[in-house]
């Protein structure tokens, strides 16, 4: 609680951890503690949580109180939030393996920064689609990835925010096909209003002469809010006003290693045992819906009855 396990490729300094806590008013340890120990002994009181429970690791739980914004009745609704919907989206957030992605990743790299974003303690992550592989890409394994990093680094990292860039450098007009608005929408609910996640800007790179067409469709899949904050850079150079160069990797003018070295790096470490045992508890993160007490989630958290189950994934 007072620092993060080590991660090799995942950087937090104990001043990022104060600078996290500070923004939500959270300077005092004890108080962060207590406040897991109700939040706990609540989860242990809900017939459909209290088995999740056991596969959630103490960093996940603190990680979920600090996107609650430090409150534990917000926590409350988080966890059951984040649990509940997992199981809403299966396609989405279930049964992964780290195996599965072999495929995928011959045609795509994603990598989170190893250094925190100095000005707003964002997480960036890259997405970059490799040269002559834009045919074999298909979105829905693409941000089963992506869950996975993210459910992941909810083990090892302290972040106020993320960030995304995503490199258009090697696609063509085929990825207006592939880019399923419901799918992706399906996604945004899940990571802003199931993980918790703030997103605090999305950037285009290398963008093709129709990126306005997919700007279009990237928006159709994001609430207004997070639309708003999608940015096309023109130079690197503008990239650069919002992300220092300082935790950019190389192929972006910045000072950090290349996106194929992390790739390959983080492609090393998820194939091992410590890594396969957190991926396989976390696909134990789910409520059990047939011992819940309550009013349906569907019903009281997103005020569209039903409506979330139908969505319909091509």
């Amino acid at each position: 609680m007072d620092t993060v396990p080590y991660h090799p490729l995942l950087e937090v300094k104990q001043t990022e951890i104060r600078k996290v806590r500070q923004f939500y008013d959270l300077d005092d340890i004890n108080r962060i503690k207590e406040s897991l120990e109700i939040i706990e002994d609540w989860c242990k009181k809900q017939p459909h949580l209290v088995e999740a429970l056991q596969y959630m690791s103490q960093n996940t739980l603190e990680r979920l109180f600090i996107l609650s914004k430090g409150s534990v009745e917000g926590t409350k609704t988080k966890l059951d939030k984040f649990l509940t919907m997992r199981g809403m989206t299966p396609e989405l957030s279930l049964n992964k393996t780290i195996d599965e992605f072999d495929t995928l990743l011959d045609s795509i790299l994603y990598v989170p920064l190893p250094k925190l974003c100095p000005t707003d303690q964002s997480r960036v992550m890259i997405t970059q689609i490799l040269n002559g592989k834009w045919d074999q890409f298909n979105l829905l394994p693409y941000l089963r990835y992506c869950f996975m990093i993210g459910e992941y680094r909810l083990h090892y990292d302290y972040c106020l925010s993320e960030r995304y860039i995503i490199d258009l450098s090697n696609v063509n007009m085929n990825i207006l096909s592939k880019l399923n608005p419901i799918v992706m929408k399906k996604a945004e609910i899940l990571c802003t209003e199931g993980y918790g996640t703030k997103i605090k800007g999305i950037h285009i790179l290398n963008a093709p002469s129709f990126v306005d067409k997919v700007v279009y469709l990237i928006k159709q899949g994001l609430k207004e809010k997070v639309a708003n904050r999608l940015h096309v850079h023109g130079t690197y150079d503008e990239l650069h006003k919002e992300i220092p160069k300082e935790i950019l990797p190389k192929d972006y003018g910045g000072d950090g290693p290349s996106c194929a070295k992390l790739a390959e790096q983080w492609k090393d470490i998820l194939k091992t045992e410590e890594s396969r045992k957190i991926v396989e508890e976390c696909n134990k993160l789910v409520s059990d819906e047939s011992k819940r007490s309550s009013v349906k989630f569907s019903e009281e958290y997103l005020g569209m009855p039903g409506s979330f189950r139908r969505l319909d994934v091509d």
